[in-house]
């Protein structure tokens, strides 16, 4: 509605300048998550309105190519988890043969379903499954639209019963093209064509992105996804290709060749991330795609440094030496373990020193960059988990429900609590002279993605003290 009226209904109402960077961070960080699932992924924007909109539940809308990905309903699950775990809102997925009837299935009610997170809508049931939706689906022009209603076509289904040759004749294109999504024949999507020779990954980025820090963020997700693609087909990469299209539709792209051929994500990642960084580009990017020119039959095993299966103290501390050597003498992190009752105190990160171990010097790595760190934290976390403490303990909103804990308020982001324990109430040093008065009762909560906070509270004032890792 307009501002106007929505003030007529809420005086105290508060406006929030519509901040289109943000949003195109938001969406960047949920293409780059689904590009784990699938190597096309599109984001559409903001979803269509249309008449749709005083039902519409959507924030954006994302094609993503599910072609020869394994089986649908399992598929369509892992969408939803990982749309999920952004935490951008309640996602809802849809799977279809066509773009639009995939869009259609996130509003089921309107197929005569219930209104479900997750709808797979059968092979060669689209133009049926379309039937009974309003045209508003069709995100119709408004002439088009009206002379629809004025012939009274109400429904989808309606304009696909109509005779091809005849809807072309009387409404021209823009009548053809949508008497062919009324049958479900859609070329949205992710159009990048397929030559499963060559792996490859792709996704547009919605809006044009002038710096490269979003792009680093992407291409991190597109090297993953090739890197699996290349392992699955038992090879490894001699030469990359970055592709990026820019604004004016042109197309700029640039070969990285790693030292030694490789499928795994962090190295090529490291190569590729030199040649973004160090690229001039005249126009901001649209689209980055990423695909493997060169290729070799991987030669054996590869595998994580860090993983115990992978232990090898000699290849470990050579790395940690290659690493000291071009970071400097600190940038490897051993976690120690102290004796204190306050959670600052319990342990901490020490640095120039060598790793007596496997294990704690995996930890260690982990850690580079965290303020302090507890290497055996109590349960309900697992032993191998550290708590990151914050530099500062941040300010965040509490709710409260008869159950205690319900959900805060971080970063701009509200986190439902799941299950939570305390509180502990933890004075200062009172041998050192530190006043009582400091007194804080501590909380530990799980939210609904599985990360285990520390909160505390002082009088009223909450505060966020960090997060088991």
């Amino acid at each position: 509605m307009a501002l106007e009226q929505a003030r007529a209904f809420a005086s105290d109402l508060l406006v929030v300048p519509w901040d289109e960077e943000r949003l195109s961070r938001a969406a960047l960080e949920v293409t780059t998550a689904l590009l784990a699932l699938s190597p096309r992924v599109a984001w559409n924007g903001p979803a269509p309105l249309g008449v749709l909109a005083s039902w519409r539940l959507h924030t954006g809308l994302w094609w993503v190519d599910a072609a020869g990905l394994g089986e649908e309903t399992t598929l369509a699950r892992r969408l939803l988890a990982t749309a999920r775990r952004t935490g951008f809102g309640p996602p809802r997925v849809g799977l279809a043969d066509a773009a639009i009837t995939a869009y259609a299935a996130t509003f089921p009610r309107f197929a005569g379903f219930p209104a479900r997170r997750m709808l797979v809508v059968p092979p060669g049931r689209d133009a049926e499954f379309l039937a009974p939706y309003p045209l508003g689906l069709l995100d119709l022009d408004e002439d088009l639209g009206e002379t629809f209603h004025a012939l009274g076509l109400k429904t989808v289904g309606q304009i696909a019963a109509l005779e091809e040759g005849e809807v072309e004749a009387r409404f021209g294109p823009p009548g053809l093209a949508a008497h062919r999504l009324a049958r479900g024949l859609d070329t949205r999507g992710p159009t990048a064509p397929r030559d499963d020779a060559v792996p490859a990954a792709s996704c547009d980025l919605g809006s044009p992105v002038a710096t490269t820090e979003p792009l680093l963020f992407v291409l991190r997700g597109a090297l993953d996804s090739l890197g699996a693609s290349l392992r699955g087909l038992g090879l490894v990469a001699r030469e990359v290709a970055i592709a990026l299209t820019l604004d004016d539709g042109s197309v700029a792209e640039k070969a990285v060749r790693p030292a030694r051929p490789t499928s795994h994500e962090g190295a090529l990642f490291d190569h590729c991330r030199g040649a973004l960084e160090g690229w001039t580009l005249e126009e901001p990017v649209t689209a980055l795609a990423v695909r493997a020119v060169v290729t070799a039959p991987a030669s054996g095993e590869q595998g994580n440094l860090l993983a115990p299966r992978w232990a090898d103290p000699a290849a470990l501390e050579a790395a940690f030496d290659r690493i000291r050597t071009r970071e400097g003498g600190d940038a490897v992190a051993i976690p120690e373990t102290r004796d204190g009752h306050l959670p600052e105190d319990e342990g901490a990160w020490r640095t120039g020193g060598r790793p007596s171990g496997h294990a704690s010097a995996a930890v260690g790595l982990q850690a580079v960059g965290a303020t302090h760190a507890v290497a055996a934290p109590v349960e309900p976390v697992a032993q191998q988990a550290a708590l990151r403490l914050l530099a500062e303990p941040e300010p965040v909103r509490v709710r409260l429900a008869r159950a205690g804990l319900e959900a805060f308020l971080h970063a701009e982001t509200w986190h439902d609590v799941t299950a939570w324990s305390g509180p502990e109430r933890l004075v200062p040093r009172w041998w050192r002279g530190e006043s009582h008065h400091g007194a804080r009762d501590y909380y530990t909560a799980r939210t609904r993605n599985g990360t285990l906070w520390l909160l505390f509270r002082r009088a009223k004032d909450w505060r966020l003290a960090g997060w088991w890792d």
